[in-house]
């Protein structure tokens, strides 16, 4: 009888053995290594630690917030600096231009401008002349005409007429010496406030008998005792229009202080509407007064009346 033959597996063996051992070898390392482990580090040291990477990546954070903003301000940089080299470009196309335009204008022959001729000297405003009492007027006196039989004389009666005080008595005698029987005439003098010296003493029209005419020219020479203040001229010929006489004379050296003169024109005249001539004088140097002139010619002109100027 035949033996049978065993075969034995020795790597298998080996194997196990080389496990096991490998195993135990493993156990007693961490039995012996155990008792180390807590000292090898503690709970309190790995907060620490991921605070610190905490830490660490707050600050990368932060230096990647920097680095964008240090990228962008360099990026703005840039775009500035393009934009100052179109400009300097556009200045130096700008100064070529101006330059090229200087040259071309220095080109230009300019013909020498004419000679700007002198002005002509105006003449001095003519007074207009006298109305001819053989053309049915009623009187005719200092240039003025006028056919109405009831007229008042109105005086300015202000500070600066003391120049002219032989001038308006003169006016003024030579007024009353024009008057008829079948006239009538009042004296109204104004000066600042306003007040006023009128004649008669009512301020009404008398009949130019000649004890009448007597008492006016001794009125007349008295009046320039009493010239002062300003020149309320509007006020003096509402008065003068409230008596209704067919014509005023006006005899005056400024411009009045009681409104504007266009004003004054203006109101006068649409207060008047035509019923009453309003004749007006300049006394004294009037030719150098041109505001005064235009007012007492407007005045004159706009109800039906004559402008005249008396220089001496």
């Amino acid at each position: 009888m035949r033996r049978r033959s065993r075969n034995i597996s020795v790597f298998t063996i080996s194997a196990l053995d080389l496990f096991a051992a490998a195993l135990g070898a493993f156990i007693l390392i961490v039995l012996v290594l155990f008792p180390y482990y807590k000292m090898g580090g503690t709970d309190t040291s790995m907060e620490e630690l991921e605070e610190l990477v905490e830490k660490r990546r707050l600050v990368a954070s932060s230096t990647q917030s920097e680095m964008a903003q240090i990228r962008a301000i360099q990026a703005e940089v840039r775009l500035l600096d393009r934009q100052y080299r179109t400009t300097a470009e556009n200045m130096s196309e700008v100064e070529a231009k101006i330059l090229e335009v200087q040259a071309q204008t220095a080109a230009i022959e300019i013909p020498e401008p004419p000679p700007i001729p002198k002005p002509v000297p105006q003449p001095d405003p003519i007074p207009n002349p006298p109305r001819s009492s053989g053309r049915g007027v009623e009187f005719s006196i200092l240039g003025v005409g006028t056919s109405k039989k009831d007229v008042m004389i109105v005086v300015d009666m202000s500070g600066s007429m003391r120049a002219h005080t032989n001038n308006v008595v003169s006016a003024l005698e030579e007024i009353l010496g024009q008057m008829q029987t079948d006239n009538r005439f009042s004296i109204l003098g104004y000066r600042g406030g306003p007040s006023y010296s009128v004649y008669p003493p009512g301020g009404q029209l008398a009949r130019a008998s000649a004890g009448e005419v007597n008492g006016a020219l001794a009125f007349v020479r008295r009046l320039p005792g009493d010239f002062g203040g300003g020149t309320p001229t509007q006020n003096a010929l509402v008065r003068a229009l409230n008596i209704k006489p067919g014509a005023i004379i006006l005899i005056s050296d400024g411009q009045p202080d009681d409104g504007n003169p266009g004003d004054i024109v203006q109101n006068i005249t649409r207060r008047n509407r035509g019923r009453t001539e309003i004749h007006t004088v300049a006394i004294g140097d009037y030719t150098s007064d041109p505001a005064l002139t235009m007012f007492l010619q407007e005045l004159a002109n706009n109800n039906r009346g004559d402008f005249v100027g008396r220089a001496r």
